[in-house]
């Protein structure tokens, strides 16, 4: 559990003002190097100044390549994010990149399979905190991922890359997102907007609002747990958004795509991240910027125990160089960690919160737990 969570939200803040006052492509301004991180966190500049060209590590890079590839379970590298990854890396240090594509709930019953079959194909997973956490719980990760050459360096980052995960240090973040209603700008007009919550219930609203089926998506409890604890909605007001007939999706990817086409008008959350393709491919969509609170979350990954050990750290520790966060958000419009990296986040997505409500390791905890129990849908009566 996180502790001094006030701490976190000083940091968040600070954050998000940062990128927010970033024009799209354009560098990010410099932030202030003195950004706090918990005192068990820090790091001497004699353990920050480790360099991955270190013997042992390239102990690892040597075996990495013996191993010739590493597979990726992953929900936000795909299209031309996940070639450019993959093509990078390859090109760096020879070792093939392999990407399987689908949703964290799918993978986390992957993984458990593929362990009971013993044919094992995951060497490492990305996605939302939940979904990763329950692959953590489930005892399939390699761990030491503190160990890596790019994560010792601490002080290179805005917040912990092990926010979520301080004390085994086997989960780390590598994106920050800020979760949001989306509309479409040709079919909702300036100022017609939801500007709170509870604005949702109005009856203009009724069957015009997608979400992701909490059947097969974390995406409405990683939505309701930190609105529920902030008392910014309650149980009433769920049961009552739900008798707005909310048109179910299979996930936010799906939402956008609807949202873009012009089939519906509003998304109740989607993450900048995942919306940010879409926007850059010219989609009339915008974030909305409720003034009772947006959740601000953190897309993490995990190395698996999986048959290419050595090229799965590899990997891992490049996409948290500066280097490998650079490319990541170039190419799929987003912000990073690291504070020496740019904001390219597009118009339309780049929202500065006025109020944001950081989705706390113990949320991530309630809702895999809500999850798994399939708590919106007994409330809801489905």
């Amino acid at each position: 559990m996180i502790r001094h969570i006030w701490l976190y939200l000083v940091v968040l803040a600070t954050l998000l003002t940062t990128l927010g006052a970033c024009t799209p492509g354009a560098p990010a301004p410099a932030p202030t190097s003195n950004i706090p991180l918990p005192v068990s966190q820090q790091v001497s500049p004699t353990t920050a100044s480790v360099a991955p060209a270190d013997a042992e590590w390239e102990k690892v890079a040597a075996a990495a390549r013996k191993e010739g590839s590493v597979t990726l379970y992953s929900f936000n590298f795909i299209g031309e994010v996940g070639l450019g990854l993959s093509r990078a890396f390859q090109e760096k240090y020879g070792v093939k990149v392999d990407i399987v594509t689908g949703r964290g709930a799918e993978f986390l019953e992957r993984v458990k399979t593929e362990r009971r079959m013993g044919k094992i194909v995951a060497d490492f997973t990305e996605g939302s905190s939940v979904n990763v956490m329950n692959i953590k719980v489930e005892g399939l990760t390699l761990g030491g991922m503190d160990g890596l050459p790019a994560l010792k360096e601490l002080d290179a980052f805005r917040v912990s890359p092990f926010i979520l995960d301080p004390a085994d240090k086997q989960v780390a973040g590598y994106n920050i997102s800020v979760h949001a209603p989306y509309v479409n700008v040709n079919m909702v007009k300036p100022g017609d907007e939801p500007k709170r919550w509870r604005d949702l219930l109005d009856n203009k609203w009724k069957g015009k609002m997608m979400l992701s089926d909490p059947k097969l998506s974390t995406n409405a409890y990683l939505l309701f747990v930190p609105l529920l604890r902030e008392k910014v909605v309650d149980e009433e007001y769920l049961k009552a958004l739900y008798k707005q007939d909310l048109q179910w999706t299979v996930g936010t990817v799906d939402e956008l795509g609807k949202i873009g086409k012009g089939q519906i008008p509003l998304s109740v959350r989607i993450s900048d991240t995942v919306a940010a393709p879409f926007a850059l491919e010219g989609a009339p969509i915008q974030a909305i910027d409720m003034e009772d609170g947006i959740t601000v979350g953190f897309t993490v990954v995990a190395m698996l125990n999986g048959p290419h050990p050595n090229a799965s750290k590899l990997f891992t520790n490049w996409l948290f160089t500066r280097e490998g966060q650079n490319l990541r958000g170039k190419l799929s419009g987003a912000s990073s960690f690291r504070k020496d990296t740019e904001d390219f986040r597009p118009k339309g997505t780049a929202l500065t919160p006025k109020r944001p409500i950081v989705t706390t390791n113990e949320d991530t905890d309630n809702a895999a737990r809500l999850f798994r129990e399939k708590w919106l849908d007994k409330l809801w009566g489905r």
